[in-house]
């Protein structure tokens, strides 16, 4: 990977909720409850992640 390229995600995560509106589209319904629930279940993705790559 270059060096001048910046990592587009946050610390603690690891598919945004930017990127997967951008490759879904638009969203019906309730945003922030989709919302809410994406960013809990990518926290729990990222920290199994986490886990395995410490064992």
């Amino acid at each position: 990977m270059p060096k001048d390229k910046k990592t587009e995600t946050s610390p603690g995560s690891c598919l945004p909720w930017e990127k997967v509106t951008e490759e879904y589209g638009k969203v019906t319904g309730n945003e922030d409850l989709l919302r809410k629930q994406w960013e809990e279940l990518d926290k729990f993705a990222y920290l199994y992640l986490w886990w395995w790559v410490q064992r």
